[in-house]
């Protein structure tokens, strides 16, 4: 069994509000000295403090099991959409694995915002106490998975969505008079050192062609008017000494 580290509250919610608070304030400390856009660390702190909020609210219901859901039989109806102009697209968070490390590049951010809170939801998630939380509470995975994505963290069993089940082949022959297309497959790209000779020693033979593709057409020639002038005399033994005296 895990033990709770002193600063940290046993109950599940209140410590993932501490995590995520002290995450808060670490990017909106250490966002201007990064040179973080202003709107950009405020849609962070708002995704962060809703995630709080929505967890409290969940792990405050009663136990309740995962919900399925059924398609209509019929077509769904839907009214056209009016679109509405929108010169200027919206702010909108980043998206990718460990997309908040990447944000902090460098400086103690990346070690306060990032990798402490990367310890902490770790050992968050091995705790049995939360386990137990999430077995009964599934529909958390949901808040879960984009922070273990935001931080660089690969989410556990427990709160991986399931993978849908694939269908059967009905054993219906198709139909040879409308084959399915086949995808085009991309074209190999040559090797780029294909085209050089390399030699054992590691250096490479340039045939003239390729030297002209690399360095360019060579530089006019110089006129003789711009050649610098070189005497083609002694100057020294030309020069007349005045009287010794």
């Amino acid at each position: 069994m895990i033990a709770n580290a002193p600063f940290m509250p046993a109950d599940p919610t209140e410590r993932f509000t501490v995590i995520f608070r002290a995450l808060q304030r670490s990017v909106a400390d250490n966002g201007y000295r990064l040179k973080i856009h202003g709107p950009l660390i405020v849609l962070i702190w708002n995704y962060l403090a809703r995630q709080i909020a929505r967890f409290a609210r969940i792990a405050s219901r009663p136990p309740q099991s995962p919900r399925t859901r059924t398609r209509a039989s019929g077509p769904v109806e839907r009214e056209p959409a009016t679109a509405i102009p929108n010169p200027k697209p919206p702010l909108t968070l980043p998206r990718g694995f460990a997309w908040l490390i990447r944000l902090l590049p460098n400086g103690p951010a990346t070690v306060v915002a990032g990798a402490a809170a990367r310890a902490d939801l770790q050992l968050f998630m091995e705790d049995p106490i939360v386990l137990d939380l999430l077995a009964t509470h599934p529909s958390l995975g949901r808040i879960l998975r984009p922070l273990h994505t935001m931080l660089g963290l690969r989410p556990p069993q427990i709160i991986k969505r399931p993978r849908k089940p694939r269908s059967e082949p009905t054993g219906e022959p198709t139909n040879p008079a409308n084959p399915r297309p086949k995808r085009p497959r991309p074209k190999r790209q040559p090797d780029f050192m294909a085209q050089y000779k390399v030699n054992p020693d590691g250096s490479i033979d340039f045939t003239p062609e390729q030297l002209r593709d690399i360095l360019g057409p060579p530089p006019p020639p110089v006129p003789p008017w711009h050649h610098p002038f070189v005497p083609s005399f002694d100057a020294k033994k030309m020069w007349r000494k005045g009287p010794r005296g």
